[in-house]
């Protein structure tokens, strides 16, 4: 299993989008579009990528649905990829749903997500009309000799809104994910200890050490309780081939982003993601003693953080409404982001398989949900 590769794409995700929102000077334009239009728009761009690693969290708990003896354990690698669905490599913008962001071209257009692919959109940041923009008009005319009344000149129209800047669309990022992985989807690599405890209950504890660099680090842990049903169930719990039992669980993910040398002059300037999953399952098997057959069926949800924190320090030219140039103009835009997300509660079933030599255990499954996820792994246990 190519786990080094999965945990190198977890945290290239991870300083794309980071550096996406810190040092993109696409980017660097939408900060000045303010909070609502702002949040709005990286809704729609990251939301695939939150989806996806929600529901990666909420994968992977198992491998069978019999539990430990007492004191028994294992020790689990394994890397679950949650797969986008092609609906979501993109999202409709609509001029009408902004403030001050507006396409260069048209009233709508589908753009890319962040796991979608590439436009050549462009977007404008529009500066609206109003009674502030009057004594500017007046005072074109007049610098242009044409003495002017202020009471009886109508205010020319200007369609409703002045050009600020206008900036390419940013792209997603699904052609450098072909560059590493075959499925275009969010991975999200895990290692995970089980260990037995007395009533045929198992707790689970998953972790990701402190992984990236100076700029990018991500954390994980969750934990887990897998609880045997069979035993309170006499004739049933005789029966060696089939096992059934309960999983319930909790994940929580941190990943900080801190520039060492952002393109967007400022301060304090941070990028943080938190993530956390909640899965509650039955998990049955059949054991067939060097193959294994396991499936599960229940619920899964979670929700996630997005904030851009800081000062950043966003120039521009100032123009009047007639498309002069007035002045160069800066501004500090201080903690720009914070967006939450949130997966609603949906139905998840997995059916997967595991090899058994001796301690030695190979497994795979697949999972249908909002995103299908595919989940592989090794596992050292001892009953």
């Amino acid at each position: 299993m190519k786990f080094n590769k999965s945990k190198k794409l977890l945290v290239s995700l991870i300083c794309v989008i980071a550096f996406n929102f810190s040092s993109n000077a696409q980017f660097e334009n939408i900060l000045a579009a303010g909070e609502k239009d702002l949040s709005k728009y990286i809704e729609n761009y990251t939301d695939p990528l939150f989806k996806g690693a929600i529901q990666n969290l909420n994968s992977g708990w198992y491998h069978s649905g019999k539990t430990h003896k007492k004191f028994g354990f294992d020790f689990t690698i394994n890397t679950s990829i949650s797969i986008v669905n092609n609906e979501d490599k993109s999202f409709l913008f609509n001029n009408d749903d902004y403030q001050v962001l507006g396409l260069q071209s048209g009233n709508s257009a589908n753009l890319p997500s962040l796991m979608g692919g590439n436009t050549t959109e462009q977007i404008q940041i529009r500066i609206p009309v109003d009674s502030n923009n009057t004594q500017i008009i007046f005072d074109h005319l007049n610098n242009l000799g044409i003495p002017v009344d202020q009471n009886n000149v109508p205010i020319p129209d200007f369609d409703g809104f002045l050009v600020a800047t206008t900036f390419n669309a940013p792209n997603g990022i699904e052609e450098d994910l072909k560059d590493v992985s075959p499925i275009i989807g969010v991975p999200t690599p895990m290692i995970q200890f089980g260990l037995g405890l007395p009533s045929k209950t198992d707790i689970k504890i998953r972790f990701i050490p402190s992984v990236g660099n100076e700029e990018v680090k991500t954390n994980l842990i969750g934990i887990g309780l897998q609880h045997n049903l069979l035993q309170h169930f006499l004739k049933l719990d005789k029966v060696p081939v089939f096992d059934l039992s309960i999983l319930g669980a909790f994940t929580s993910s941190t990943t900080n982003y801190t520039p060492l040398n952002s393109e967007i002059a400022g301060s304090n300037q941070e990028t943080e993601i938190k993530i956390n999953a909640y899965t509650i399952q039955l998990v049955g098997n059949a054991n067939f003693k060097i193959v294994n057959f396991y499936a599960g069926l229940g619920y899964a949800t979670g929700d996630a953080t997005f904030k851009v924190k800081g000062n950043y320090e966003y120039n521009f030219d100032k123009f009047d409404a007639f498309g002069s140039f007035l002045s160069n103009e800066s501004i500090t835009i201080t903690d720009p982001i914070s967006t939450k997300f949130k997966v609603d509660k949906s139905i998840k079933a997995t059916l997967g398989m595991r090899l058994n030599i001796l301690w030695f255990k190979i497994f795979a499954d697949y999972s249908i949900q909002e995103y299908n996820t595919v989940n592989a792994g090794i596992a050292f246990s001892f009953r």
